[in-house]
């Protein structure tokens, strides 16, 4: 008959591990924890013999085939998986920029030496975009650094070094789980892009631009006060972003809290989205001219007064958040429920 104690020991080792070991040793621990306890075993027997196997971490650690110590071999895998998607990512998008502020300086300083006018462009893109991923990776491996000190804090609460009491309970839906390589990739990304974004409205960044003329011309896209509004939105959603990542973080399952911060950072951000997209005064008046010798305000129609684009771009926010919204309490749901 199977003991409580032990399948939620059993799935707190094999959770650990990659997903081609957690079968195999699943079979193998479960087997060895009976193997060792007497028949009709009562709960303080129990816990005897899985204090003697030592912490859950402890243990996935010795059933690893290929130790790695970069990070903590309860973590690497996930540690690596963040590595994967958020170094090139954070690379390439600041790279880009890199290269769109070095054509902006290289305007501006009106050089005739192509050849440098290249190098120097070029040269900025790279190195903005390797102080870039530099910074990323610095900061995933200090997220990760965190959450492992955090995860060892929290398992010296029992005489033990850890209490079988605090064992999590089994996951039959795996969905139900939100895995640490997950939330620090995201709450990274947000952070990166939020810094971007400031940058962005501060004018810090090149706006846009465009041949004109024959000649590269650069453009305010939007307005200095559309802008000032920007900025507190963007902290406010970072800073609702942050709450969201380090519930994510700690939980690691879709609880009530991490639904709240999911739930909160929607809907703040879908208020801020409208009310932004339909400022009267978003584009700057060189870019409005610029639109308006184009033809493009002309070919798209109003309703109301307010440009259809307008309209279906607010429509889409709004079926975002909701779908946002209503996934994260289904899988709260599921997940209390389980």
């Amino acid at each position: 008959m199977e003991n409580n104690l032990v399948e939620r020991y059993v799935y707190d080792v094999a959770r650990r591990l990659p997903e081609k070991d957690r079968e195999e040793v699943r079979r193998e621990l479960r087997a060895n924890i009976y193997d060792m306890l007497p028949e009709n075993a009562g709960e303080e027997e129990v816990k005897k013999v899985l204090y003697e196997l030592g912490s859950p971490a402890s243990l996935a650690e010795k059933y690893r085939q290929k130790p790695r110590y970069l990070i903590s071999p309860a973590y690497f895998d996930e540690y690596v998986r963040v590595l994967k998607w958020v170094l090139p990512l954070v690379g390439v998008v600041v790279m880009v920029i890199g290269f769109a502020i070095g054509a902006f300086d290289a305007v501006k300083a009106g050089s005739s030496d192509y050849a440098l006018v290249a190098g120097g462009i070029v040269s900025k893109g790279i190195s903005m975009g390797l102080s870039a991923a530099f910074q990323a990776l610095v900061w995933t491996t200090i997220g990760f650094v965190i959450a492992e000190r955090s995860g060892e804090k929290a398992e010296k609460a029992g005489g033990h070094g850890w209490k079988a009491e605090d064992l999590p309970e089994v996951q039959k839906d795996e969905k139900a789980n939100i895995p640490l390589s997950e939330s620090i990739a995201e709450l990274i990304v947000i952070v990166v892009f939020s810094i971007l974004g400031l940058l962005f409205c501060t004018g810090r960044l090149p706006f846009m631009m465009a041949f004109s003329d024959g000649n590269l011309q650069f453009f305010n896209i939007f307005s200095e006060s559309f802008l000032a509004l920007c900025v507190p939105a963007i902290l406010v959603s970072l800073v609702l972003a942050v709450v969201e990542g380090v519930a994510k973080i700690r939980d690691r399952r879709w609880s009530v809290f991490v639904c709240a911060a999911v739930v909160l950072k929607s809907l703040v951000d879908m208020a801020f989205s409208l009310f932004l997209i339909n400022r009267p005064n978003m584009f700057s008046a060189e870019f409005h001219s610029f639109l308006e010798g184009t033809s493009v305000l002309r070919v798209l129609p109003s309703v109301n007064g307010t440009n259809v684009l307008v309209i279906a771009l607010s429509v889409l926010i709004v079926i975002g958040a909701v779908s946002e919204c209503v996934t994260a309490i289904t899988k709260t749901v599921k997940g209390v429920s389980k």
